[in-house]
C-alpha cells in the first residue's frame, strides 16, 4: 500500500493529463488540416485537367495548356494534366517535351492504380505514346524491368541488411520505382536499421513547416561587423540571418542568406556535416513564380543540399515563348564518409556548369533569363565555409 505522500495530488494529475491531451489534439488537428489541404489541391488539379481535356477536344489548345499548368500549380504530380500536356506538345511537333510529360504521366498513373483502377488503362495509353515517340523507350524499360527482376530475386534469397542496402542504393540511383509501373517495380525495402540517415517523418515535415512560418513572421538578423566585412569582401552585398564565427572563414548560420545582384560568374560554398536544415546555392535566382511549396521546382539554377543528398536544379521548359524555369532534374547522394561537401555553380550567358566536390556533374546551355541575383541560403542551422560569389 502506498503512502498518500508518495502519490501526486489529484489537481497535478489532472493538469498534466490536460496538457498532454491539448498537445495531442493540436498535433492531430494540424495533421488533419495538412492532409485536407493536400486532398483539396489534388481535387482542384484533377478538375482543371478535366476542363483542359475538354478544351483540347474543341481545338482550344492554348487555353487547355494554360489550365494544365494551373493544375500542376495545385498538384505538381497531377497525372491527367501531365498526360494532356504530352498530347498538346506532341500535336505541336515538340516530341522531346511531349515525351517528358508522357513519362511523368505514366509514372503517376502507375502510382495511383491501387486507388483508381481507371488509371491502369491511362498508364498503358501513355506508355504506348512514349514508344511511338521513341522506339528505344520500350527496350530501355524492358532492360530496367529485367534488372529489377534480378534484384528482387537476389533480395528474396539474401535478405540481410547489407544486401538490402546495396539493392536499395542501386534502385535509388536508377530511380527504378519512378521508371517502372508498380507490378514491375522493386519489391524490397531498405532495412529498418539502415546505414543511411533516417527518413523524414510527417512530424519532421510539420515541425519544419511551423518553424518556417515562425521565421518568416519574425526574421532575425545578427551579423557581427568582422563577419560582415569578410563576406562582403567575398562578393556578397546583402547578408541576413544569425552568423557565428567558428574558425577562419567558417560560420554557424541560422536562417541566413547571402545575396548579390550578379548575372554572370560563379558561386561556391562548403557545407560541413551535421546541423539541421537545408543549404541552397543558386544563380539567376528569379523563378519565384514557379517555386511555391513544390519541392520539384526551384527559385534558380544550382543545388539544394539537405541530409545526405544534393538536389540539382536545371533549366526546363522553353516550349512557350522560349521561357525556361527551374526544375529538379535529379537527386545525387552525398558521400557518407565525407566530413564536408563543396558545391560550385558557374554561369556565363546561358551556359551553366554544376560541380559537386570538384567534379563536374552537369553542363547545360539554354537561353535562360538574364535576371535574378546569386544566392546562398540556409534554412535551419548549419555550418558553412568560404561562401564566395565572383563575376558581374
Amino acid at each position: 500500500m502506498h503512502c498518500l505522500r508518495c502519490l501526486p495530488c489529484m489537481p497535478c494529475v489532472m493538469e498534466n493529463t490536460m496538457k498532454r491531451f491539448l498537445v495531442l489534439t493540436v498535433a492531430a488537428l494540424l495533421a488533419t488540416l495538412t492532409l485536407s489541404a493536400q486532398a483539396a489541391d489534388k481535387a482542384v488539379a484533377a478538375a482543371l485537367a478535366s476542363a483542359a481535356a475538354k478544351l483540347a477536344a474543341d481545338a482550344k489548345f492554348d487555353k487547355a495548356r494554360e489550365l494544365c499548368f494551373k493544375a500542376l500549380a495545385n498538384d505538381e504530380d497531377c497525372p491527367e494534366a501531365l498526360f494532356e500536356l504530352g498530347k498538346i506538345y506532341e500535336r505541336d511537333g515538340k516530341t522531346t517535351a511531349a515525351g517528358e510529360f508522357y513519362v511523368r504521366a505514366a509514372r503517376e498513373f502507375g502510382a495511383g492504380e491501387a486507388a483508381n483502377p481507371a488509371f491502369a488503362s491511362k498508364r498503358m495509353d501513355a506508355e504506348t505514346r512514349i514508344k511511338k515517340l521513341n522506339p528505344y523507350a520500350a527496350r530501355f524499360t524492358a532492360a530496367l524491368a529485367d534488372y529489377t527482376t534480378e534484384l528482387n530475386a537476389i533480395t528474396k534469397k539474401s535478405s540481410d541488411n547489407f544486401t538490402l542496402e546495396e539493392a536499395c542504393d542501386r534502385a535509388d540511383l536508377l530511380k527504378l520505382k519512378a521508371q517502372l509501373p508498380p507490378d514491375k517495380a522493386p519489391k524490397f525495402e531498405r532495412p529498418s536499421v539502415a546505414v543511411a540517415p533516417a527518413k523524414k517523418t510527417p512530424e519532421d515535415d510539420m515541425t519544419r513547416m511551423i518553424n518556417r512560418v515562425a521565421r518568416n513572421t519574425a526574421p532575425v538578423t545578427n551579423v557581427p561587423p568582422d563577419i560582415e566585412r569578410v563576406l562582403k569582401a567575398a562578393g556578397w552585398t546583402t547578408i541576413t540571418g544569425t552568423w557565428k564565427k567558428k574558425a577562419e572563414n567558417v560560420y554557424e548560420v541560422t536562417d541566413g542568406k547571402l545575396e548579390t545582384p550578379k548575372i554572370n560568374g560563379a558561386i561556391q560554398v562548403i557545407l560541413h556535416k551535421g546541423g539541421s536544415g537545408s543549404l541552397k546555392a543558386m544563380v539567376r535566382n528569379s523563378q519565384e513564380e514557379y517555386l511555391g511549396s513544390f519541392s520539384s521546382y526551384g527559385s534558380g539554377y544550382g543545388y539544394i543540399l539537405e541530409g545526405s543528398s544534393a538536389k540539382l536544379f536545371t533549366p526546363s521548359g522553353g516550349y512557350s515563348n522560349n521561357k525556361f524555369y527551374s526544375y529538379m532534374e535529379r537527386e545525387d547522394p552525398l558521400p557518407e564518409a565525407a566530413p564536408k561537401n563543396m558545391v560550385t555553380v558557374t554561369v556565363e550567358e546561358g551556359k551553366i556548369d554544376y560541380f559537386l566536390n570538384g567534379v563536374k556533374k552537369k553542363s547545360v546551355n539554354y537561353q535562360i533569363a538574364k535576371s535574378g541575383p546569386f544566392i546562398i541560403q540556409v534554412e535551419g542551422t548549419l555550418t558553412i565555409e568560404a561562401p564566395q560569389a565572383k563575376g558581374q
